[in-house]
């Protein structure tokens, strides 16, 4: 009976042991560096048991090893400490505390008054030496330590930066809204003049009346339309209103046509034809619109068979879906934005933005803007523009710029010809931009899209990399 007991116990110490790891793991998940660990166990056998083949009972179970995960995360974040680092893969950070050397993963370290790099206990991190060239001494381990002394400003040459962008956001591109005065917001439009059936008779009647009937069809998709109808440019059941009848008509494989929209008004016939309904005919009397008092006469015929053939003809192209006119002041406008500070070669400080703009279910454009301005011209506001298009995997499948943003052939885009640029009137506050008198980087500015993604996940940026800097001195 005090064995079983016993092996009872171990099974609790075990779990005990087990949740200790686990709360360790878990109080540890803010701490830089921490490795978590996984407790592994054994089963226990008492040695007058061994050799009794698969008829034995153990003894219970004990904590065998405690094994730490050196692995590194799935995702890496920026802290906006230039001196964070982490170690992709396999090693340590090594750091020395008065000769005595420490291993660590740990990648938070900071600048001590000496300007070494140095982890939270002082203890200073170790690397390989740079000579006057700037060439790395393998083999001779010393302190880092940051030079203070004069550094001349350098222009920004890179930018590069892991960006995901976000898959489910809906298309911006839409489908120009109709205006029957505007022939580009519709595919086809047939008409013809109808009569309607007068009413009374003798002094009081009112005479039969020509009207103008007018159908327009906009193809939204395969197989896909819109049907607009008006009377004499009306409603042709509210003639108050501009605003016309409308129903969808889908194409179905077998021939088959189906509709949705007002179908109180507008009413399948057969595949080929529709009738209006409730028509109310109307004049116009001193600018205003009314009902002429003359009947309909009943249901009026639309046909869509324009002479011998199908207004839905199976050649017409889709309409455009354009996207609203960019405006960096107009969220509206973009579906994400992501900012950088880069610099020129006096080591002025500039911000360079990049606006992406979906405009299909794998396209994108992006707007270029440094300062709010054209890179190039900087008087103007209009961006440099490229298209990128991602594959089914969300992985980019093409990259096409614009005069001033061209395809590396290297997944990126190379920004050539900025002016760096600053206000001509900062007191009147007059929006005219000038050279500041530097120049930007000779060879452009590379925008490096190798870690661009399209995944159904948040938009975000988890790192970037951006060279160039202000002039510094001790």
């Amino acid at each position: 009976m005090l064995m079983s007991f016993n092996t009872a116990i171990s099974g609790i110490n075990a779990a005990n042991k087990r949740l200790k790891v686990a709360g360790n793991n878990i109080a540890n998940s803010g701490t830089i560096g921490f490795k978590s660990s996984r407790a592994q166990f054994s089963a226990l056998y008492s040695s007058a048991q061994l050799g009794s083949g698969r008829n034995a009972i153990g003894d219970g179970v004990r904590l065998a090893a405690t094994q730490q995960n050196f692995n590194h995360g799935d995702s890496m974040t920026t802290s906006g400490n230039p001196l964070d680092m982490r170690i992709q893969g396999n090693g340590f950070f090594v750091v020395s505390d008065k000769g005595s050397l420490a291993y660590t993963r740990a990648g938070a370290f900071l600048k001590d008054a000496a300007n070494f790099v140095v982890d939270s206990d002082g203890g200073r991190l170790q690397g390989y030496a740079a000579n006057d060239k700037g060439e790395i001494m393998r083999g001779l381990r010393t302190d880092l330590q940051i030079d203070t002394s004069n550094v001349a400003a350098r222009a920004t040459t890179r930018v590069a930066e892991n960006i995901n962008l976000d898959a489910s956001l809906p298309s911006l591109a839409r489908l120009p809204a109709f205006d029957p005065a505007d022939p580009a917001t519709y595919t086809r439009a047939i008409g013809r003049t109808i009569q309607d059936a007068g009413s009374g008779t003798g002094a009081g009647a009112v005479p039969a009346a020509d009207h103008e009937l007018k159908q327009y069809f906009v193809k939204t998709g395969d197989s896909q339309w819109s049907m607009y109808v008006l009377v004499d440019g009306r409603n042709p059941v509210d003639p108050n209103s501009v605003a016309p009848l409308h129903v969808t008509l889908e194409q179905k494989p077998n021939g088959s046509l189906s509709y949705s929209g007002n179908s109180q008004h507008l009413r399948k016939i057969s595949d080929t034809e529709f009738a209006l309904q409730g028509w109310r005919p109307a004049h116009e009397v001193n600018g205003a619109w009314m009902s002429n008092g003359a009947a309909s006469g009943g249901a009026v015929s639309l046909p869509l068979i324009d002479g011998s053939a199908s207004v839905l003809d199976p050649a017409d192209a889709v309409m455009d879906r354009p996207v609203p006119a960019f405006d960096s002041l107009d969220l509206k406008t973009y579906s994400d934005m992501f900012a950088n500070a880069i610099f020129d070669s006096q080591g002025n400080q500039h911000e360079l933005k990049q606006y992406f703009v979906k405009d299909g279910n794998n396209s994108w454009r992006m707007h270029v803007l440094i300062d709010g301005r054209n890179p190039q011209m900087p008087d103007s506001t209009e961006p440099l523009t490229a298209n990128i298009v991602f594959d089914s995997g969300g992985s980019v499948r093409s990259l096409t710029g614009s005069a001033g943003l061209v395809s590396n052939n290297g997944g990126g885009l190379q920004l050539n010809g900025w002016t760096p640029a600053m206000p001509a009137e900062r007191v009147t506050g007059q929006d005219r931009w000038v050279s500041n008198g530097a120049a930007g980087s000779a060879n452009g500015i590379e925008l490096d899209f190798t870690n661009l993604l399209q995944h159904n996940a948040a938009s975000s940026r988890s790192s970037t990399y951006v060279d160039g800097h202000a002039a510094r001195g001790s």
